[in-house]
């Protein structure tokens, strides 16, 4: 409703009629609520004394309350403005929809608040000039060597807004009118200090953790162009990797030194030190030396000089510093082989970073410094590193390019895929892991003020289309997985020579890969890119080879309704002697447990993808495939790949969204408080005992790389019910309990009893009617559990209001039935009867290996919701079709553009927020309008169509305080107090003592554990009569200095500050998590995958080397991890990094040992 008003004094403005409104809006008369309005003034005519406005408000309820207490002439209250009494009546003219839509979509903005934070921005907007700006290396002896410098008049402010600090060159040529800037962002900054040059100027020195970005701008362009470089020559482009972490300002005065110290402290900067910086020009990086050591570097080993360009890009070493090592490394090379220089060189890295020095001279102790890393390592020659017996595991090299740089890293343990294991081991080495990131490691986000899409075709182009030079090897563009495509990740190769397949590059294992041209089943495959790089991903999904012989491969008809939905997409059969045949191959050494293998495996065979399930009906080794799993010819591909097997459910947990869509369906917050107070004090209660300990580690899988969960259950049977006066103990509690609790504010992943989250197949046999499922649940224990009744069935990610439905389980097998000949256990099975397949329902689902989450209305009736929607219903997506056959450089130009146009994340966080903001909820128009582009987006990796972003609905101000980065302080102008559900418990949470416990990091001082913990170990082991208390042997020192280093290198690689030099703490890497806050949290998440996949490979090494081959007897190994857990004890007590986790590793296996000996007949 739009209200009129009138008789307002003329000596007040909108900002004081604004706040007296809000005080009688916002008063007594209208409780627990903060309605927001949009007002309107309408200036008087000359000489008059009052004027007249309107006020418009969204909930009409709140409108005609106002007008029953100060409406009309004689209202049961008056409202009074700077003397006059002001009159108000119901507007003759409609509002505007636009104006009511964006009322009941934005909050309430406190105009006092609001007008500080603008006066706050009006006096950041002031700049003064600067005379120059030099670039530069901050050297070991902590002296500024000026690399480049331009000399030219330029301004230096502040950019409130972005939170940067800005050096502006403007235009000097009329014919050319460029604007460049150089922007720094403020949170980048990691120190700043002002001194007095020699010549008296005062100068401002900036040390940053990433480089500034570089931007220009033409007179009549609206958006800034990015740059890779320095603007100017004089600032030395190429040396730009090098030189862009040290900048130092020179200002035109004193007085403007005194501005800028004052305008730091008003835009937050962290303070301004007075601190006389010593500066030379050392030329470290002049193009002569970088031509210099690029040469010397071909003259090595692709390995060797693989971790001298690392040297040099990640920063390690200057280039006078690397050309000074090149002698060394060579005559290593020729005594001691490339590929022990290789690891040696990695060690070294790691050393040579933190290396200090007060001299000028750099070079010796560089020297020094790999002289000694060599004499420690050469001890590790004959295991540097374990070659590993799993051929699913592969050394995977790593590439990340940033807008500046490239940096190097690995070779890392990674499970291997189709391509990597077709050819010999030897040549590993020649694929390369090549990820795009922003330049703090992040991915590249959306900038309205940049013109990104052109910056990704100049950066990336011409490495998609020309080939990654590597110290003179060319690796070209070859495919992606598409869980890398969303991590903005790609596979490149050099060309090779192998034993068996000859000559190989890129363009000929693409071809190697199966027919993708003018198939019966999809003839326009090859039209389009993104789809032609989707069913080429397929041959990279990181996967298990299971050499299983499938000697009968049926295809079937998949089962479909009236109006084209399949029942069966993405679902095959498998008889149950190929199901243990591959668990067989999968799990060799699982001796006692190979007949309890899965029922299901979601695999990759030929040019098929999807789930496969036991059919009973199917004897001896059969598999069944239906259309909708084959995507493309591959006959010549026999192995069946395994991308995961279902072996134990997983447990059933709430997220934002799904709290969001429960809320306006109807359940109350309440219950769900109850649930979160109830994991918030088991979370807690993991201090109490190891079995608490255990229980939390195990549900939110915590700990698994090193098999934390099971070695603590393994410590209560010796009657250890805690471990007391163990630092590092006590701080992997902290650590694990932060990251549970971290989880239930900021992602509401609240844990819900006797519900699970199971993967779905199809009812092959037809059993089942319409809207029912079958639920067979087995744990790790033998417990079996069927879900019976009323079921409510969602899948992640939920974004329409008809996400949620409610299915009907049937219960324990009925007799007779083919559940009771095959349970399917840990599955969850669909109807294939009915006019819609339940799985699309639930955000377009199917059956190729989606999950799905269940939770038993029986168990949970408070969960009912009070009411329901209609499933969405979408056209099928468009495909972009080319009028000829795709090229790998069609699919490349699909990347370039997926990283551009990758909006999912955004279109996901702009309905939750606008969920929350909207008085509709999750019915909001504009949420429905979202859940149609979040469609859309999930299908674009394989349409090739993008979302464009301008259909995107903005977000208006404020936002809910849940929605604040965790790096930010929400402030009462840009984000407001929420009362979804999601905000009361997200405010439920206190993070601040927790994140107070961990500022210390690891423990500085280490008990060598509970004295009756390490004798009570001891008396067990002892109970086998084949170990002695025998001290440490050379080759478990070896095992044990070795697996320190590859954990070092992971602390390093996974760190969210991969340029500033801040590794994981050892606790991070045993629990499997980051403590570190960042703005991008699904970033995080990826590193935290990336991390729990390095540890679990790396484990999995040493655990085979301690079990060795089946020859080896149970007796060594026993003695072996006796003797690593006690070296691991000397270890601790001399603070050596990684000595902590190695001695989790030596107690796991020990604790194996003791079982293996112990099933052995006597």
């Amino acid at each position: 409703m739009e209200i009129f008003m009138h008789h307002i004094p003329v000596g007040l403005r909108e900002y004081d009629v604004k706040i007296a409104l809000a005080k009688y809006l916002h008063g007594p008369n209208f409780p627990n609520v903060k309605a927001n309005f949009r007002l309107d003034l309408h200036w008087p005519k000359k000489d008059a004394h009052t004027y007249v406005g309107t006020f418009t408000l969204a909930d009409l309820h709140v409108a005609q309350r106002f007008l029953e207490f100060y409406g009309g002439d004689d209202p049961p209250e008056a409202i009074m403005f700077g003397g006059n009494r002001i009159y108000f009546q119901e507007s003759f003219q409609r509002p505007q929809s636009d104006v009511l839509d964006l009322l009941s979509r934005s909050r309430w903005i406190d105009p006092v608040e609001e007008r500080k934070q603008n006066e706050r921005h009006q006096k950041l907007r002031s700049s003064f000039p600067v005379n120059a700006v030099q670039s530069g290396w901050l050297c070991r002896d902590g002296v500024f060597s000026i690399e480049g410098e331009v000399q030219r008049l330029c301004y230096l402010s502040f950019n409130s807004e972005r939170r940067e600090v800005q050096i502006t060159f403007p235009p000097v040529k009329v014919n050319k009118p460029t604007t460049h800037v150089i922007a720094i962002r403020q949170s980048f900054i990691l120190s700043t200090s002002v001194h007095s040059t020699e010549r008296g100027q005062s100068a401002i020195f900036f040390q940053l953790e990433i480089p500034p970005t570089f931007l220009h701008r033409k007179f009549q362009d609206k958006p800034f162009y990015r740059i890779s470089t320095f603007p100017f020559d004089s600032l030395h482009r190429r040396a730009t990797p090098y030189t862009s972490l040290a900048i130092r300002v020179l200002l035109t005065s004193r007085n403007d030194l005194h501005k800028f110290l004052s305008l730091a402290k008003l835009a937050n900067l962290h303070p301004v030190r007075t601190y006389q910086v010593a500066v030379e020009r050392r030329e470290l990086f002049t193009n002569a030396k970088l031509d210099r050591a690029e040469a010397g570097l071909q003259a090595f080993d692709w390995r060797v000089a693989f971790q001298l360009l690392a040297l040099l890009q990640n920063l390690d070493v200057d280039a006078v510093e690397l050309i000074g090592i090149l002698p060394m490394v060579r005559d290593l090379v020729e005594s001691h082989g490339s590929s022990y220089v290789a690891g040696l060189l990695r060690a070294f890295a790691g050393q040579v970073r933190i290396l200090s020095h007060t001299g000028k001279d750099t070079t010796g102790p560089v020297l020094s410094c790999l002289r000694s890393c060599h004499q420690k390592f050469v001890k590790q020659d004959n295991l540097s590193p374990p070659v590993p017996a799993d051929e699913d595991l592969y050394q995977s090299f790593h590439v990340t390019v940033t807008p500046t740089t490239l940096f190097l890293t690995g070779p890392f343990l990674e499970r291997s895929n189709r391509v990597t294991r077709r050819y010999d081991q030897v040549h590993q080495e020649s694929f390369l892991r090549v990820e795009f990131r922003e330049e703090d490691g992040l991915q590249y986000r959306l900038d309205r003020d940049v013109n990104g899409r052109a910056f990704i075709h100049d950066r990336i182009g011409p490495i998609l289309g020309d080939g990654l030079v590597i110290v003179g090897q060319r690796f070209k563009f070859l495919a992606y997985s598409q869980s890398a495509l969303s991590e903005h990740s790609v596979w490149f190769v050099k060309p090779f020579v192998d034993p068996e397949h000859g000559e190989v590059d890129a363009e000929k294992i693409v071809k190697s890969l199966g027919s993708f041209d003018n198939l019966e089943y999809d003839r326009d495959l090859i039209r389009c890119p993104a789809r032609y790089a989707a069913r080429l991903s397929q041959a990279f999904t990181a996967t298990e080879g299971a050499k299983v012989k499938v000697n009968d491969v049926n295809f079937k008809d998949d089962i479909v309704a009236r109006k084209g939905y399949i029942f069966t997409d993405g679902s095959g059969d498998m008889s149950k002697d190929v199901a243990r045949e591959i668990w067989r191959a999968i799990c060799p050494k699982r001796k006692g447990a190979i007949e309890d293998f899965p029922s299901a495996y979601q695999i990759r065979f030929r040019g098929s993808k999807g789930m496969l399930s036991i059919n009973h009906k199917l004897k001896g080794s059969a598999i069944a495939l239906r259309p909708s799993m084959i995507k493309f010819d591959a006959p010549e591909s026999n192995e069946i790949e395994i991308a995961r097997a279902i072996l134990r459910p997983s447990p059933y947990y709430l997220n934002r969204p799904l709290i969001m869509l429960l809320e306006g369906l109807g359940v109350r917050y309440e219950l769900l408080q109850r649930f979160q107070d109830n994991a918030v004090a088991e979370t807690r209660d993991a201090v109490r005992s190891l079995q608490d300990a255990a229980r939390l580690f195990e549900t939110r899988g915590l700990g698994w790389a090193f098999r934390l969960p099971s070695t603590m259950l393994a410590l209560t049977k010796l009657n250890i019910d805690a471990i007391h006066g163990d630092p590092h103990y006590d701080q992997l509690l902290r650590v694990g309990i932060y990251h549970v609790l971290r989880d239930l504010k900021n992602s509401a992943r609240i844990p819900i009893p006797d519900a699970w989250t199971l993967v779905g197949v199809a009812d092959t046999h037809g059993f089942l009617e319409e809207n029912e499922i079958f639920a067979c649940i087995k744990q790790p224990n033998g417990t079996v559990t069927y879900l019976e009744g009323h079921v409510l069935v969602s899948r992640s990610p939920c974004i329409h209001p008809g996400d949620v439905q409610v299915a009907n389980a049937i219960g324990s097998p009925p007799k007779g039935s083919c559940f009771e000949v095959e349970p399917l256990p840990n599955t969850v099975v669909f109807s294939i009867k009915g006019r819609r397949p339940l799985p699309s329902c639930l955000g377009g689902g199917d059956l190729d290996g989606d999950v799905y989450n269940l939770l038993p209305l029986s168990s949970h009736r408070e969960m009912t919701p009070m009411r329901y929607f209609e499933p969405a219903k979408y056209p099928p997506a468009k495909r972009k079709i080319l009028a000829r056959p795709s090229t790998m450089k069609d699919v490349a130009d699909f990347v370039m553009e997926y990283i551009v146009s990758d909006v999912i994340g955004i279109v996901a966080s702009n309905w939750l927020v606008i969920a929350d903001q909207s008085q509709f909820g999750i019915q909001d128009r504009v949420c429905l309008r979202l859940a149609e582009l979040h469609n859309d987006a999930v299908d674009y990796p394989k349409t090739g169509n993008a979302v464009n972003t301008r259909d995107i609905p903005k977000l208006k101000f404020p936002k809910p305080d849940w929605n604040a980065p965790e790096t930010v302080e929400p402030d009462p102008v840009n984000y407001y107090q929420s009362q979804s559900a999601i905000g009361k418990l997200y405010r439920a949470i206190n993070l601040d003592q927790h994140e107070h416990s961990l500022s210390a990091g690891s423990p500085r001082t280490d008990a060598s554990g509970d004295t009756r913990l390490v004798e009570a170990i001891k008396a067990r082991v002892l109970q086998q009569s084949v170990v002695e208390d025998i001290p440490p042997n050379g080759p478990i020192e070896d095992i044990f200095n070795w697996f320190c280093g590859e954990l070092a290198h992971i602390a390093s690689e996974c760190s969210l500050n991969h340029r500033h030099f801040k590794p994981l703490a050892e606790e991070e890497l045993i629990i499997g998590t980051i403590t570190q806050k960042t703005s991008q949290p699904h970033m995080r998440k990826d590193k935290m995958s990336k991390m729990r996949e390095l540890t679990d490979g790396l484990v999995r090494q040493i655990r085979e080397v301690l079990e060795g081959d089946g020859s080896k007897p149970a007796e060594d190994y026993l003695r072996d991890a006796w003797t690593a857990w006690n070296l691991s004890l000397v270890e601790k007590r001399r603070k050596m990094f990684g000595a902590r986790a190695f001695g989790w590793v030596a107690l796991g296996a020990l604790f194996d040992a003791i079982q293996i000996l112990e099933e052995e007949p006597a």
